[in-house]
């Protein structure tokens, strides 16, 4: 079965040359504006430029530009904020002041589906234009509030210090290993394009990999003697090794 051809007119063949070259340029600092830049991955996406250029989705596209120094996910987002804002119907003088961190808070919500019976390109209309008088903290709070992450799912830090060599040698080469092998807790993005799964996520999941093995979690002692008492070892932990 012989591939599907895109076919581009003249016109928007030299548009979507024209738009090659501009990327390029953005990224490589030539202009600083990176909505000029966001502008112009959403056009390439709505009129299939990549298509054209030989990619087979937007989002091997979009980590082509790695390439460039371009890391695939600030691309993404810049894609996912124009076209949010579009979907809204929101112009760029209203939603270019809102500042890039806000309006990458926002770009989690997607613009199908709704919430609490109002269409979301409303939702994020509205949240957008009220997030000028908003601080980022409060941005974040709203949009994990419209999905459903707060109280006990609401998202958290959590800081270690470790030796270098630990964290070298350890700790990264078991989150690299965890994302290998737990493809049934990766996302997909719109393409169908595998997501890697995230830091944390993977830190999760070897965490409950750990506790749920049953090398780990031996019978307690006091039932293991039958004694009803606890042990020597566990009074040496509840004691914090003080004495009277």
């Amino acid at each position: 079965m012989e591939p599907t051809q895109v076919v581009v007119g003249d016109v928007e063949a030299g548009r979507a040359a024209r738009i090659k070259r501009e990327v390029v340029k953005l990224i490589k600092g030539v202009s600083t504006n990176t909505f000029d830049l966001a502008d112009l991955l959403y056009e390439v996406k709505s009129k299939n430029f990549h298509v054209e250029w030989q990619f087979t989705s937007f989002s091997k596209y979009l980590k082509s530009l790695t390439e460039l120094g371009m890391k695939y996910s600030k691309a993404y987002y810049l894609f996912r904020i124009t076209e949010n804002c579009i979907s809204a119907g929101l112009k760029r003088e209203e939603y270019e002041p809102v500042g890039l961190t806000k309006l990458r808070a926002i770009s989690r919500l997607k613009p199908g589906g709704e919430y609490n019976g109002v269409p979301m390109p409303l939702v994020i209309r509205e949240l957008t234009l009220k997030a000028l008088n908003m601080t980022p903290e409060e941005v974040e709070f709203e949009v994990d509030t419209i999905l459903g992450m707060t109280e006990e799912e609401s998202m958290v830090w959590v800081n270690l210090k470790v030796k270098k060599l630990a964290r070298e040698n350890v700790i990264r080469p078991a989150i690299s290993l965890c994302k290998k092998n737990c493809p049934e807790s990766q996302l997909v993005d719109e393409d169908g394009t595998v997501i890697e799964m995230s830091d944390g996520a993977a830190v999760e999941s070897i965490c409950a990999d750990y506790l749920s093995d049953p090398n780990w979690n031996p019978e307690e002692s006091n039932e293991k003697d039958g004694s009803g008492n606890p042990s020597d070892n566990m009074d040496i932990v509840e004691s914090g090794g003080t004495s009277s």
